[in-house]
């Protein structure tokens, strides 16, 4: 488990917010910390569990060498609940009951405070939310609650207004270069290409260097960008078949069809292929660039950002992709 805020890449201010938390002692009894999978909320919330149960925080954070940070380290701290679930969908009102609410008033061991940490916590249905919205109203002192979630969306209005809310926020793609190249020994292009498509994401960086499966998405866009130029309307069924059965990627995806049109909007604007991320493919991308205007590549921006909101919201995935691909088909013939 992570004990020092030194090992995550950016995120200063909720680093910093942390800190200052604990070196005055301003703990609110439940917090809900938002981002992406890969962001780096999981590690940012450890950190801060350590330091709330370490025996001599430092400046705010764990210092490492205690007893508690070596049992916290060690998965092995009996301050330190960490919600389970059988169902890896879903989080069940009898869990949250028997982990949390039912033995909340039972103080820590050997810690100032007892640290409940729910993963995933967008899986609470509505009457686990409603089971959990007592104790964080009227929580005992020394309890703290860490929801962490990459959708705020799924959250009751009461548990949300109840909560201090913090969000992570995308790592500069140069951090993320060096980063790899000085611990996943990889190359300045392979390193400058992953940070590049994790758009920010330190995980999904990692992740994306390690897949055997990425050249294969990429290939997949390449093609799907190609055939956007070529085909004739709506013959996107082969395509949409593909995105259906990779669909638990598909914000990947997505991804990926964004970068590509940066790239031929940066070739439009400078002639230069010198930044391209899809470097290999600069010439597939100098002829597109050619072809589109300004104002179609405002709008394939527009529809893929438009496909994404309405995954969100649990719109038919077919039905979604398919108006997005007939979108871009339809402003690129103007």
């Amino acid at each position: 488990m992570n004990l020092q805020y030194h090992t995550i890449l950016g995120e200063e201010d909720l680093k910093g917010y942390f800190r200052s938390a604990v070196r005055t002692g301003n703990i609110s009894h439940a917090y809900i910390l938002s981002g992406e999978t890969g962001s780096g909320k999981r590690m940012i919330a450890e950190a801060f569990a350590a330091a709330l149960l370490c025996k001599d925080p430092l400046g705010g954070e764990a210092c490492g060498q205690c007893e508690s940070c070596r049992r916290f380290q060690h998965h092995s701290h009996p301050d330190l609940v960490e919600i389970i679930h059988e169902n890896p969908n879903l989080i069940a009102v009898n869990e949250v009951r028997e982990q949390l609410v039912n033995v909340v008033n039972i103080g820590p061991m050997e810690a100032n405070y007892k640290v409940y940490l729910i993963e995933d916590a967008e899986k609470m249905n509505a009457a686990a939310q409603n089971a959990i919205l007592k104790t964080i109203e009227e929580p005992p002192q020394f309890a703290v609650i860490l929801l962490l979630t990459n959708n705020l969306d799924a959250f009751l209005p009461t548990i949300l207004s109840r909560c201090v809310k913090l969000e992570t926020k995308p790592v500069a793609e140069e951090v993320i270069k060096q980063h790899l190249m000085k611990y996943y020994n990889q190359t300045d292009y392979t390193a400058a290409a992953g940070a590049a498509f994790a758009q920010g994401n330190v995980g999904r960086a990692i992740e994306l260097i390690q897949s055997e499966e990425f050249n294969e998405k990429k290939e997949k866009i390449i093609r799907l960008m190609q055939k956007l130029m070529t085909a004739r309307d709506y013959e996107f069924e082969e395509e949409i078949k593909e995105l259906k059965d990779d669909k638990e990627h598909i914000e990947e995806t997505l991804n990926l069809m964004t970068i590509w049109f940066r790239d031929v909007l940066l070739y439009k604007a400078t002639g230069s292929d010198q930044f391209l991320i899809f470097h290999s493919e600069r010439s597939l991308i100098r002829k597109q660039s050619v072809s589109s205007s300004y104002a179609y590549l405002e709008g394939a921006f527009r529809e893929i950002q438009n496909a994404r909101e309405k995954l969100k919201s649990n719109v038919n995935f077919e039905l979604t992709m398919s108006l997005m691909l007939m979108q871009l088909k339809e402003i690129q013939n103007g």
